[in-house]
């Protein structure tokens, strides 16, 4: 099933009488997307008395999109951009290409004989700013510890950066990794892939800008899309509910998976008053300012979420790790010719400005 969460939430507005009150949560869509907003709305006291009170978090989580305990909803007074008052979305759209292409050529190319690394991060969420913090920050990591100076493309939805950035999309994932291999060398440098978001139940990767009807992310897309590129040596570490369910349709032996989850846990820290979830956090922030060793990251990574899971109650999301037989030495072979003791790199987070 490929259909937007809020469509299913669409048709059981219309056809229930209830009152439903939108929640949120990493790994479920946020407030009402401003098509939704639009939909004349159901009050309580229009309502039949014999309804029930179904709010929204509970109607999307059975659709598998959960709310975390301490996410907010999003200030008004602070809100971002309408996008429409400033760009048309056809504009939007027509523009993603011209976006790609700039991109892309401002990336440093492969140095022939020496494997390097190339990165694409994907934030899906335009509604909050978490995950656009942890894609913005991961060029900085790279390029002071990891020689990827200038390697690193972004994807981001955002109201914030719309008309400067590439959108995070299938489309746009599918052109970026075939238009990425115009620089790397795609049989000896390495493609870190890094996506952050929520995941649903079935394992779909939240996609959302606005009102444009985006496709959803699934594993095969994903698959799909790295096989297409031919791009041999592939990182894939993906930040979202539910994560683990990705690992099976990516596994190949030149391939590394880590996920912020198993298949049938949620992962916890998103949310509008939230800067880095606590896998972004833990992993990209914390662990990969202390070593280049992607595995002994997740390590880390996944030692530092369960202290803070046990801390604050939270059932153990459970980080999955998948190694296939051939990329261990590969890595390795990368990893002795970065720098030794490269410093840490600070983070701090994007402002939240119009771009133009």
């Amino acid at each position: 099933m490929n259909l937007r969460p809020w469509v299913f939430a669409a048709s059981l507005l219309a056809c229930s009488g209830s009152a439903f009150v939108l929640g949120r949560m990493h790994g479920e869509p946020a407030a009402l997307s401003p098509l939704m907003q639009a939909t004349p709305k159901v009050t309580a006291a229009a309502a039949p008395k014999a309804a029930p009170d179904v709010s929204w978090a509970d109607m999307l989580n059975l659709f598998g999109w959960h709310r975390p305990a301490n996410a907010q909803p999003a200030d008004d007074d602070q809100g971002p951009p309408d996008i429409p008052a400033i760009a048309s979305y056809e504009d939007l759209l027509y523009s993603q290409s011209p976006l790609l292409d700039d991109a892309i050529s401002k990336l440093r190319a492969s140095t022939p004989g020496k494997p390097g690394l190339y990165a694409i991060g994907f934030a899906g969420d335009a509604e909050e700013n978490v995950f656009r913090n942890e894609v913005t920050y991961l060029p900085h990591l790279l390029a002071k510890r990891f020689d990827a100076a200038g390697r690193t493309l972004e994807l981001i939805n955002s109201p914030w950066t719309f008309d400067t950035t590439p959108l995070a999309t299938r489309s746009n994932l599918d052109a970026a990794l075939l238009r990425l291999t115009q620089k790397m060398d795609r049989s000896n440098d390495i493609l870190l892939l890094f996506l952050t978001s929520h995941g649903s139940h079935d394992h779909q990767l939240y996609v959302e800008m606005g009102t444009l009807p985006l496709d959803q992310l699934t594993p095969q897309d994903i698959r799909s899309a790295l096989d297409d590129a031919r791009i041999t040596w592939r990182v894939v570490v993906i930040s979202a509910c539910y994560s683990g369910g990705f690992i099976p349709a990516l596994r190949e032996p030149h391939t590394l998976v880590i996920t912020a989850a198993r298949a049938d846990r949620p992962s916890f820290g998103c949310g509008s008053d939230s800067q880095l979830t606590w896998f972004g956090k833990a992993f990209i922030v914390e662990a990969l300012n202390r070593t280049t060793d992607f595995r002994t990251a997740f390590t880390d990574a996944r030692q530092s979420i369960a202290q803070w899971e046990l801390r604050e109650h939270e059932q153990p999301s459970d980080p999955q790790i998948w190694e296939g037989p051939l990329i261990a030495t590969k890595l390795a072979q990368w990893r002795a010719t970065l720098p030794a003791n490269a410093p840490a790199v600070p983070f701090a987070p994007t402002p939240q400005h119009n771009s133009r």
